[in-house]
């Protein structure tokens, strides 16, 4: 064998231990779930677990109210955040360009929301939303915004906008950081041209400012919809999905069903509903990349 081949077939054997992992951690799981979702998995009940049933967990799913339900909670989660930390992360973006005293601080404070844990971030407006001590209530009883305190996190109604704000003020840094680098990437001799030009501040931003942003922000807005759909920990460390199931979005729904009810073929088929919307969404996204 000539050395070329032996250099060229080199480089593939570190791609083993991936293909490995892959295999292992992802392949495996996937593929298990699909096999679950089209079986009868039920451990509180003694019966036939492993024997196929076809779309009967499918069926099951789509009839039951709280599936339907945390399902539309699911599109109204992901449609407010992800919107509000688009915009929010927009304008901060903006801000952050522009020169003043303080702005390399500011820069790395607006980071500290993305970068702790959620656990952390979760604790801590858990205490801010409490109806007694939460400074919140604090603000809106003490400035007469309203005349008796909010339980936010015990009402129904309350619960879930509650669980998004966390969301927003948690993820718009991110969109922040990468609008902040793209509005860095334009060369500056785009304006210095548009203002030769006679151009205003609104035709330089509609005009340069805007189309050199889009497949940034294309990105941003794909993996900020993928990375919410498939968000668990801060509906469920706020509120566990309640009260009422006012914060089970599906995710919730899906570990529920597996580890406290232990259905799991029906837990199977509902995870790979949200596999398969996750899917479509990355499929958008691989485009994007492959097309910018």
């Amino acid at each position: 064998m000539s050395d070329s081949r032996i250099f060229n077939k080199f480089p593939t054997q570190f791609l083993f231990p991936l293909i490995i992992v892959i295999l292992v951690f992802l392949i495996y799981p996937i593929s298990k779930t699909v096999l679950m979702s089209i079986q009868y998995w039920y451990l509180p009940k003694k019966g036939p677990n492993t024997t196929f049933v076809g779309l009967k967990n499918f069926f099951h799913l789509f009839s039951d109210k709280a599936f339907l339900s945390s399902l539309g909670k699911t599109f109204i989660y992901i449609s407010v955040t992800v919107f509000f930390r688009f915009v929010l992360g927009y304008l901060v973006a903006f801000l952050l360009n522009l020169k003043f005293k303080g702005r390399a601080l500011a820069r790395a404070l607006i980071i500290i929301p993305w970068a702790i844990p959620e656990v952390v971030a979760c604790l801590v407006w858990i205490l801010m939303y409490d109806q007694e001590f939460g400074i919140i209530n604090y603000i809106i009883t003490n400035f007469h915004i309203l005349h008796e305190n909010v339980r936010f996190l015990e009402d129904p109604g309350t619960a879930l906008p509650a669980a998004m704000v966390v969301n927003i003020w948690k993820g718009f840094p991110f969109v922040a950081i990468m609008i902040l680098a793209g509005l860095q990437s334009i060369p500056k001799e785009l304006y210095e041209a548009a203002t030769v030009d006679g151009a205003s501040g609104f035709q330089k931003f509609r005009d340069i400012t805007v189309p050199m942003l889009k497949p940034v922000s294309k990105v941003v807005f794909l993996l900020l919809i993928i990375w919410t759909m498939k968000d668990f920990a801060i509906a469920y460390l706020l509120a566990e999905g309640g009260p009422s199931r006012a914060t089970e979005i599906l995710t919730i729904y899906v570990y529920k069903t597996s580890f406290k009810y232990f259905d799991f073929g029906v837990a199977a088929a509902g995870g790979c509903v949200l596999l398969l919307f996750s899917l479509l969404f990355t499929v958008f996204y691989m485009r994007d990349l492959e097309s910018a």
